[in-house]
């Protein structure tokens, strides 16, 4: 993009959020729309030691603290027990209800985003991958990452792909969202066979770092006893989707106990990996007891909507490259609002 046509998007965004007052925004969702920020990594991809993906990568330390900074004065910061009380006794959301959501369990999550939300007294929850925790394990979207960061080769023939160059940044980072797409497209055990073809065809070790990258069962204590609640986000992080119905089963209900038993809460929230969810996927959810979940569909959404379908409940999702304006405008509703107008509009097309 030109330097031109990026100030003229800049400036775009910027007065968009400008003409997004409140008034608008209550009108077309209602003053108690949730609106759920959905967080993954809290973390600098320009430090020059970031070795993994930046693409689960939402804020800078710096980024967020101005976020949470402003969410707390626009909005009425609830927490999931607020949400349980109203989807079980009707009790009334306040105005313009927000909650903070984390997903996966990131070390960062603990050192960056935590002494910022105490600062400001604001309740979260982080969805964690029970499996992950107090381990150092490296998921294979990091390890994907990774491998595409340290080979030398100038050109590879990858599993899922075929030959690919790899010469330059660019090159590789287009080869990182191609490869992501196909490996998610996948089941699960044919993912874990193309990552170990993957590595021979890179010709890189799977990666050790030297400090985890999720948090230990001691962080996510200290966390617990300060507002931030830990609930499950499965065993292992499969696409729910691309299992089988038993092996979906267990890795809710498996990280549902294990969840309570290290928390002493209740695991009654669940956010389904990649945001995927099937029929089935809603089952296993309710036989383990969860009352509330967490998609990746944009919101915020209408106290109503969350009522009638709290097991299917839209987030606000949250990039490392967004600008202060996209924020704003995510955050306010706007940007949702443009979609749902945008959608009510008849088809110009053939």
């Amino acid at each position: 993009m030109s330097d031109r046509r990026a100030a003229a998007r800049r400036g775009a965004l910027a007065a968009l959020a400008a003409l997004s007052p409140r008034p608008v925004t209550d009108a077309l969702w209602g003053r108690d729309r949730l609106t759920a920020l959905a967080y993954h990594r809290i973390a600098d991809v320009a430090d020059p030691g970031f070795a993994f993906d930046p693409g689960v990568v939402s804020a800078t330390p710096e980024m967020f603290e101005r976020q949470m900074r402003h969410v707390a004065r626009a909005f009425t910061v609830i927490s999931l027990d607020d949400l349980h009380e109203h989807l079980t006794t009707g009790r009334p959301l306040p105005d313009r209800p927000a909650l903070i959501t984390f997903d996966d369990g990131y070390r960062d999550n603990h050192a960056h985003a935590f002494p910022v939300l105490r600062e400001l007294g604001l309740p979260a929850v982080i969805f964690i991958v029970t499996g992950a925790i107090g381990t150092d394990r490296v998921m294979w979207w990091d390890e994907l990452s990774y491998l595409l960061g340290r080979t030398t080769l100038p050109r590879a023939e990858l599993p899922l792909a075929g030959p690919r160059d790899l010469e330059g940044p660019a090159a590789r980072a287009a080869v990182r969202t191609e490869m992501l797409a196909h490996l998610k497209a996948v089941p699960d055990d044919r993912r874990a066979q193309a990552m170990d073809e993957l590595r021979d065809a890179l010709e890189v070790a799977a990666p050790r770092p030297e400090t985890p990258l999720f948090m230990g069962w001691e962080e996510v204590a200290e966390l617990v006893a300060h507002g931030v609640e830990c609930q499950p986000h499965t065993v292992d992080h499969p696409i729910l989707t691309r299992v089988d119905d038993d092996r979906a089963r267990a890795e809710v209900a498996g990280s549902a106990r294990e969840a309570a038993a290290r928390t002493g809460r209740p695991s009654r929230a669940f956010a389904y990996p990649n945001g995927d969810y099937d029929a089935s996927t809603l089952d296993a959810l309710r036989s383990a007891g969860i009352s509330m979940a967490f998609t990746m569909k944009l919101g915020p959404c209408p106290a109503h909507a969350v009522r009638a379908s709290p097991l299917e409940i839209p987030r606000v999702p949250l990039e490392a490259r967004d600008t202060w304006d996209m924020f704003r405008l995510k955050v306010s509703g706007a940007l949702s609002s443009v979609f749902r107008v945008r959608g009510a509009l008849p088809s110009r097309g053939a």
